[in-house]
């Protein structure tokens, strides 16, 4: 149905003619709408409903409006209809008069000779035109200089459409937090870096805004960063410092300052230092560019036993792969990843020993004095049971399980466990996509085998059991990723799964140290631009959009945050933590957005707003990806680090169905999702925007690897280092300001509120109150905490009304759903 109304006409959508809206002078409160319901080539059927919001009955009621094309109407009924456009509308004697609350509907049938059905202005004493709203003209004298740096704003070139100039309010809001009022003033930048100055033209009803770049010049502080080969064994304990990964954004010459808490300090970048007592060190780096500075500190443990620290990966050089870093360093522009660290794929049992093997890796992390060393532990009988480029080369009904206990975990744990690499912190990544698949894919046959004896459970319990024993080993269990397990009827049911595996360990929860999210997949730490899938876009939330599938997640950061949670509830201890592969997962290049979407349509909106720029979000073979963060510890709270379990570059699967078997691992196939011109297994209305030309499963793939540092985010030359904030929220709300407050002066008027800047929302009005607030929608439903008088309730749904007498202003703040809603008092 095609339809326009007042909230719309508000919004500034565009739906042809905007409709009528509220005349105050004649004491009426009435919303009129015109809407179409149905049309075909050469007539239309459309009706007019007016809907009496205010406190008095509206009697004898007439409308007029005419049609600017080839519309005109044939028959009508429930109303008395004169003229030929254009025309007249009264009521037809028993809906003559529309009490209080109340709606009169008629309707009418006409032609249009082959144009658009149109939906005219309708007009009328009850109802006048939607007010509209000013437009913010904003300049700078000056955007960019050294701190501090005083700026003039001016927007005396705003104007309005309805309203003489001297009516309009201005406020600014500033990214430092301070506000100002009129349309002319002045501001000092005292910190270096980016800022804005918001300016918010209002009429009383309406308001736009518009926002100027400023950028401040000086000096930044460097970030100290800062490493140590050996984190912890025996007196005396050799060890080696780096903080050449600290950086300065200024590209400033930096100076170094260790302490290491034994009383010696030394001024080098990457000094040795050798403690010989035992006991516990801290050990501070101070970096300065001469004029500001910043402080690290590291921990170090010189004793006989072993320590087993809460984080492996802070505090301590990663191992990197000999083999991937020269595969890497002879692509193009390969050398600015070749140093990073990646996981090492034990993938069939041959693997151990084949090439340098295990133990040739972990002799090399003790060449690098490295302290952390990551390998991948997947060869479960019947493995990666749904996904054939993946197969692995144990079956559960050819004596599998004993295979895997006696031939693969029996010789990883006799290499790990050699006193030799007892000072290394040796994480194993435990089982890709394994338990996953018992919450999804039990109708395959694999899958449903793995389910049972001597299957994925059974499998895992005996992993982590010999693995838990080990000091110096660090196990994390893969929990797949948001778009696998986000669903809420899949996340509580992977919870219950994973959490009974491993209680029932020998162990425990002693077993494990956390768990592990996205590996070798390519869904994003974050959506920028859509925080909260509640969002509500057209009255639908953005979860429910095509690509998001009504998932509760969108992300993998929040995903694992609150997998972390709901096993700690479960038992798992305060310790735990969660990794985030992110090797692939950086969409950046020319298809990342840089805002958030406008539009009105929820798949468009969630479209043009998305980082993920897969077809379809199932999508899991050879995407055209990009290099995410690189690994950096404690990005964010309760997640131990950011990892690169997937080497970039190395194929998630073959993609010709006419494949040649791989000689060393001849169980691997070919999976349609990896081919090009198939459709996804997933949704038939994607392709599975996999790439062409892909080697099997783990073999060197350069196509994808170019388009990897091509696409990447962060750019592939930035340092490792912290995630960057999130995009701070709108400061353009009317009455976000508690001092200029958004008022509401005309009781029974229909007032929108723009609850999009995420923080409370003042509103003051203009007398008090003397019945009650209405609170009701404008594209979906509503969740909000209203504040009066010190007291808090919260108020949801599509419309409320509240006995407020005497109140003369509230806040409101959102909770989720709607961002925007309008508020009425009488």
């Amino acid at each position: 149905m095609k339809r326009t109304k007042l909230s719309q006409a508000m919004r500034g959508l565009s739906v042809g003619i905007g409709l009528m809206g509220l005349n105050m002078a004649s004491g009426y409160a009435a919303v009129c709408e015109y809407s179409i319901d149905n049309e075909w080539n050469t007539g239309f059927v459309a009706k007019v409903s007016i809907t009496n919001d205010g406190p008095d009955d509206i009697q004898a009621w007439q409308l007029t409006w005419d049609y600017a094309g080839a519309n005109r109407i044939s028959s009508s009924w429930n109303v008395s209809l004169t003229g030929n456009n254009p025309y007249s509308a009264a009521g037809s004697g028993w809906n003559n008069n529309v009490p209080a609350g109340g709606n009169v509907e008629f309707g009418f049938q006409g032609t249009k000779n082959g144009e658009d059905a149109e939906i005219p202005l309708l007009q009328g004493d009850i109802c006048t035109p939607a007010n509209s709203a000013p437009l913010a003209v904003a300049t700078a004298d000056l955007t960019q200089g050294e701190a501090p740096l005083i700026v003039t704003l001016d927007a005396t070139q705003s104007t309005d459409a309805d309203n003489d100039y001297n009516e309009l309010t201005f406020s600014w809001s500033f990214s430092d937090g301070t506000s100002a009022t009129g349309d002319m003033v002045s501001h000092s930048f005292t910190s270096v870096g980016s800022h804005s100055a918001t300016v918010t033209v209002s009429d009383g009803n309406s308001s736009s805004s518009k926002t100027i770049a400023i950028e401040v010049l000086g000096n930044h502080a460097p970030v100290a960063t800062a490493t140590v080969s050996t984190p912890s064994g025996k007196a005396p304990l050799a060890t080696t410092f780096d903080a050449t990964a600290s950086s300065d954004v200024d590209n400033d010459d930096l100076t170094y300052e260790w302490d290491f808490g034994d009383g010696t300090t030394s001024s080098l970048a990457s000094p040795e230092h050798t403690f010989v007592a035992n006991g516990d060190y801290q050990v501070n780096l101070t970096v300065s560019d001469g004029e500001l500075s910043d402080t690290t500190v590291l921990s170090i443990h010189v004793g006989d036993e072993i320590l087993h620290v809460e984080n492996p990966f802070s505090g301590v050089s990663h191992y990197v792969d000999s083999v991937w870093a020269a595969k890497a360093a002879a692509e193009p522009g390969g050398e600015a990843i070749a140093n990073v660290s990646t996981a090492v794929w034990m993938d069939r049992i041959g693997a151990i020993t084949d090439g340098i093997g295990l133990r040739g890796h972990l002799d090399e992390a003790l060449a690098q004095n490295a302290g952390m060393f990551m390998f991948v532990v997947y060869d479960l009988p019947n493995r990666d049971c749904a996904a054939l480029a993946s197969n692995g080369e144990l079956r559960i009904s050819e004596n599998g399980m004993q295979r895997y206990k006696e031939e693969y975990i029996g010789p990883i744990v006799d290499i790990i466990s050699d006193p030799k690499y007892a000072s290394l912190r040796i994480v194993t990544i435990i089982e890709v996509d394994s338990l996953p698949n018992l919450v999804t894919n039990l109708g395959i046959a694999d899958c449903a085998e793995a389910d049972g004896p001597d299957g994925y459970r059974d499998g895992i319990r005996h992993t982590l059991n010999e693995l838990g024993g080990i000091p110096n080993v660090y196990t994390y269990l893969d929990i797949a990723h948001s778009g696998w397990l986000g669903w809420s009827s899949n996340f509580g049911t992977a919870i219950d799964l994973v959490a009974d595996v491993i209680t029932s360990t020998d162990g425990g929860w002693d077993n494990l140290d956390g768990f592990i999210s996205n590996s070798a997949n390519y869904t994003p730490v974050v959506e920028p631009y859509l925080p909260d899938p509640q969002l509500s876009v057209g009255g639908m939330p953005i979860r429910s959009a095509d690509f998001f599938e009504w998932n509760d997640y969108f992300e993998e950061k929040s995903y694992v945050q609150d997998w972390r949670e709901a096993m700690i509830a479960l038992g798992a201890p305060e310790s735990l933590g969660m990794l985030i592969d992110t090797s692939r997962n950086g969409w950046g290049g020319a298809a990342r957005p840089t805002e958030v979407s406008q539009a009105d349509d929820i798949d468009v909106y969630v479209d043009a707003s998305r980082v993920d720029r897969r077809f379809h979000r199932g999508n899991w073979c050879n995407q055209a990806g990009g290099v995410g963060f690189k690994p950096w510890a404690d990005p964010y709270v309760g997640i131990d680090a950011f990892v690169w379990v997937k080497p970039p570059g190395e194929s998630d699967g073959i993609s010709d169905p006419n494949f040649t078997p791989d000689p060393n691992d001849p169980a691997k196939r070919h999976d349609g999702m990896c081919d090009p011109e198939a459709n996804s297994h997933y949704n038939a209305a994607y392709k599975t925007g996999s790439m062409a030309n892909a080697p099997h499963a783990g073999r060197w793939f350069p196509e994808q690897f170019a388009v990897l540092l091509a696409n990447a985010y962060p750019d592939v030359k930035d340092p490792a280092g912290p995630p960057p904030p999130p995009p701070p929220p709108r400061d353009d709300c009317p009455g976000l300001d508690a001092s200029n407050p958004l008022v509401i002066s005309e009781m029974g008027t229909r007032n929108l509120v723009d609850l999009g800047c995420e923080a409370p929302i003042h509103v003051l009005f203009s007398q008090p109150i003397p019945r009650n607030l209405y609170v009701e929608n404008t594209d979906g439903p509503f969740n909000v905490e209203l504040t009066y008088d010190g007291t808090t309730t919260p108020v949801s749904g599509h419309f409320k009304s509240l006995g407020l007498v005497g109140v003369e202003k509230v806040t409101l703040m959102r909770i989720d759903g709607a961002t925007t809603l309008e508020l009425r008092f009488d």
